[in-house]
């Protein structure tokens, strides 16, 4: 047995001899030194936010010693011819705003005692509301050599509402019109031969009075999209009156990515005339038309169609109830050049004394007022444009009408009672089957916003089914318009309008008693050509200085037979543009 003092230098010893051994291998087996780098990615902890981060030091600029830099100079010689410039500041000019005002009142005087006074505003109430009023007078002396009196005057007065909304918009007017003229026509014959003609008791004024209402609807986002309503009175010296009521919408209805097109449609005409022109009997005329048009609308990115009906209900003494196809093809090209198109409708038109006596003002205060129906109505064409600013357009019209009207001379009344328009000086209206054929082009120029030109030809042939002649209505029609800028301040308007020669009525004068039967005496009138000018300068932003010139070209200065117009008109006026502020 070993005591515990023996077993603790056992154990001494022990562990010395592992020591001895371990130096001895470290000896024989060195590993070297090695520095390994741990890289771990910075985790900011709570407790790290409150640390006093340490102030960086920079070193001391007064300690340091500064390092003396040497530099060295070469001299060469140098000539230079440069002699500098004194700078001199640049002069700013302001800038000239063109300025619109929404008001302007003009004047002016011409020979052949011609007058023109004209005033026009528009001015914005608030945000949605603007009122406008337009005033315009205009006045011409008698013609040389006329029997009668042939002065003409003309009043103009038209109020205007405008309502803007985002998703709406409302238009609506007030207008008045009253044309002052004569019944001055008369045939170059010896009226003193005449005895019921009696030239210095006779009163050859006419004035025509017209009287309209409008109003006009427009939704931008609601399936009914329009709707309109017009109502006219028309009154004139020898007391004849005309009312007329129009009312149409416009419902499109989106479907299949397109839209159904709903338009309803009414219009009544009332004319009274205190007599006829070959029975001494008052004439009441009263028509009405009731039409639903609807049709199919495809907006494509190239070819678009439009394909329906249109039903009418026509009240008059003979009610009548048709239907008639719509359709409308336009196709756009690649490159967006050339557009053909193809129109195809029919439909009933009423006539009425207002429209008839505004085409005519010559016409006699006792009509046959009778619609028109136009059975076939054909255009074919294209539009192209060919380059910027220039655009041509090309269509052939067919057209098929029953009850054209017309308009025929009335015969002389020996028994006229001194009342002007019964001396064959008038115009009544007939109507009879027709066809319209023929081709109209068109080409404009737009080269500015100021410089422009435009010119359109129309060729028609008219025919009769009984190959008598469609009385007043000639076949060729050329009208050329134009606006040039020449600077800054000048500013030239010129027309051009002709007329080819068209058929006409020559009654003789006889002391027979007046007949509807009487014998008619075909004759032609020749062509007309005319044209106008306008000049003007701006003097300054608020006022204008102009010039117009209108000149008749050859015998025949009117459409209708024996009133002819002043050869040459000249005028001169001035015109103030200014606001108003409200």
């Amino acid at each position: 047995m070993y005591s515990s003092m023996d077993l603790k230098y056992l154990i001494i010893g022990f562990l010395f001899s592992l020591i001895l051994s371990a130096q001895k291998n470290q000896t024989e087996d060195d590993l070297g030194t090695q520095e390994v780098t741990v890289v771990k990615s910075y985790r900011p902890n709570l407790k790290n936010v409150f640390k006093i981060s340490s102030i960086p030091e920079i070193a001391d600029s007064l300690i340091q010693k500064k390092q003396k830099v040497n530099y060295t100079f070469k001299s060469v010689p140098v000539i230079s011819t440069f002699i500098p410039n004194k700078a001199t500041p640049l002069k700013l000019k302001r800038q000239k705003v063109n300025r619109f005002h929404n008001s302007y009142i003009s004047g002016g005087v011409g020979i052949q005692s011609e007058m023109l006074m004209n005033f026009s505003s528009m001015v914005s109430l608030d945000r949605y509301q603007s009122a406008g009023l337009s005033l315009r007078y205009n006045s011409l002396g008698g013609i040389p050599g006329t029997i009668m009196e042939s002065t003409e005057k003309r009043l103009t007065l038209n109020m205007l509402h405008q309502y803007k909304e985002r998703n709406m918009r409302v238009d609506s007017d007030l207008r008045f019109d009253s044309q002052r003229h004569n019944f001055y026509g008369l045939k170059d014959i010896k009226w003193e031969n005449i005895p019921s003609f009696r030239a210095s008791v006779v009163n050859p004024l006419q004035r025509l009075n017209y009287l309209s209402l409008r109003s006009k609807w427009q939704w931008y986002d609601n399936a009914l999209s329009k709707l309109n309503f017009n109502t006219h009175i028309t009154t004139d010296y020898f007391d004849s009156t005309e009312y007329i009521i129009k009312i149409n919408a416009l419902f499109r209805i989106p479907m299949f990515g397109n839209y159904l097109e709903l338009i309803p449609d009414f219009e009544l005409i009332n004319s009274n005339f205190t007599r006829g022109y070959y029975i001494d009997e008052s004439l009441a005329f009263k028509n009405s038309l009731t039409q639903l048009k609807t049709q199919f609308l495809n907006v494509g990115r190239r070819l678009n169609f439009r394909a329906g009906v249109n039903g009418f209900i026509l009240s008059n003494s003979q009610s009548k109830f048709k239907l008639y196809p719509i359709v409308e093809l336009t196709y756009k090209s690649s490159n967006g050049k050339i557009v053909p198109f193809f129109n195809y409708k029919g439909g009933y038109k009423l006539n009425s004394f207002t429209s008839l006596s505004l085409k005519n003002p010559y016409v006699a205060p006792t009509l046959d007022i009778q619609p028109t129906e136009v059975d076939q109505d054909i255009n074919l064409g294209f539009d192209a444009y060919p380059s910027s600013g220039l655009s041509l357009k090309m269509v052939a019209i067919y057209c098929k009408f029953i009850d054209y009207p017309m308009f025929l001379r009335f015969p002389y009344d020996n028994f006229n009672n001194d009342i002007s328009f019964r001396l064959g000086n008038s115009y009544g209206v007939i109507y009879d089957a027709a066809e319209k054929k023929g081709m109209s082009t068109s080409i404009s120029i737009n080269l500015s916003e100021f410089n422009r030109i435009s010119l359109i030809t129309s060729y028609l042939d008219y025919k009769r089914h009984n190959d008598e002649p469609v009385w007043n209505t000639p076949s060729l029609t050329i009208d050329i318009n134009g606006n040039f800028k020449l600077g800054q301040k000048l500013f030239f308007q010129f027309t051009g309008n002709y007329i080819s020669s068209r058929d006409v009525v020559d009654h003789i004068i006889t002391s027979n008693e007046l007949s509807e039967k009487s014998t008619l005496l075909q004759d032609k009138l020749g062509s007309m050509f005319s044209t106008s000018l306008s000049v003007t300068w701006k003097i300054n932003s608020e006022w204008d200085l102009f010039y117009r010139n209108n000149i008749f070209y050859g015998n025949v200065t009117s459409r209708w037979a024996y009133y002819q117009n002043q050869t040459q008109l000249n005028l001169l006026g001035i015109r103030h543009k200014f606001d108003i502020n409200l």
